[in-house]
């Protein structure tokens, strides 16, 4: 639950003893204090761990908001006297204190009274990991691969780059499922080696566990092709763009002898256009429209050649 909210004094300080009497100044302002720690469920501190502090009527915004120090711990001052709910972010999900529901109606009411601390620990579900491999087709290790970590339940996602040796790591919200995608380019997968994200495997991960995908990339499709006059002479720095059935739009620029490539793409049915710098464009093969355009079919390893000349301007 995120809204607009308004921020009150907010210090990161020490535990206080529950319900422990506050300083003078409290007393003087009338106002009382929240403080408390945050651990998981593995006994794990929760440092930086984002803090909201709640009226019980939250159409308003949260009134105060702080982050765990070091060892976990939060002081909340300025508050007026009132129940209140504490909102708990864990990167990306959340819980209420004293952890382990993410329900604001079920969260557990905080009394703040003029001149006292109220303490508030808790103890959130621990988080899942995911990690693994990720190869190129060849066998080698592919860096720079988005995996994202799909939940369908609560539309959320969590991603990781793959390291030089092909490896990343992912904390995720736990004891969820999870669709596993990896993007490569333009080209993209699911886990376990489908290009259909219907096919794919969900999979549960438990909290505190650490689930293990790893993958082998299938052979991306590519394109590649030269663009002439209609003298036949190369033409230079003409932006080449392949739209798919689906509109996504993948763009590269011709050298000085006309020629092209686009690599890592999906498979499939798709047209190619060029742009010339005054303005120009003209759809394979020697046509002027889409609706016109020849449909080039790219297959999953293999190069497919598409060459064009323009036509007399």
């Amino acid at each position: 639950m995120r809204t607009p909210r308004v921020i009150a004094g907010v210090v990161l300080a020490g535990l206080a003893a529950a319900m422990a009497v506050a300083s003078p100044a409290l007393a003087d302002t009338g106002t009382g204090s929240l403080s408390g720690s945050v651990r998981d469920t593995r006994g794990a501190v929760m440092a930086g761990t984002e803090i909201l502090v709640y009226p019980l009527t939250p159409a308003g915004g949260s009134v105060a908001e702080t982050h765990t120090d070091a060892a976990g711990r939060f002081r909340v001052t300025g508050l007026e006297a009132a129940g209140y709910k504490i909102y708990i972010g864990l990167g990306g999900w959340y819980e209420y204190a004293p952890g382990r529901t993410d329900s604001f109606d079920a969260a557990r009411t905080y009394a703040v009274v003029a001149g006292r601390n109220t303490v508030a620990n808790s103890v959130v579900t621990a988080a899942s990991t995911i990690r693994g491999t990720v190869l190129a087709a060849s066998g080698g290790p592919a860096a720079g691969v988005t995996v994202t970590a799909e939940n369908d339940e609560h539309a959320a996602a969590w991603s990781a780059t793959t390291a030089a040796d092909g490896t990343y790591t992912m904390r995720v919200a736990p004891d969820r499922y999870y669709v596993i995608r990896f993007t490569d380019g333009h080209f993209e997968q699911f886990a376990p080696g489908t290009l259909d994200r219907a096919q794919a495997r969900q999979y549960p991960v438990r909290s505190g566990r650490t689930l293990r995908v790893s993958e082998r990339l299938l052979p991306a499709a590519s394109l590649t092709g030269r663009l002439v006059d209609a003298a036949g002479a190369p033409v230079a720095d003409a932006a080449v763009h392949l739209v798919t059935t689906s509109a996504q739009d993948f763009a590269a620029a011709t050298d000085a002898d006309g020629r092209y490539r686009l690599d890592k793409l999906a498979p499939g049915a798709v047209k190619v256009y060029f742009r010339l710098a005054d303005g120009r464009v003209q759809w394979a093969y020697r046509k002027l429209s889409y609706e016109e355009a020849d449909e080039v079919t790219l297959a999953l390893g293999t190069v497919t050649t598409v060459n064009d000349q323009l036509l007399p301007s």
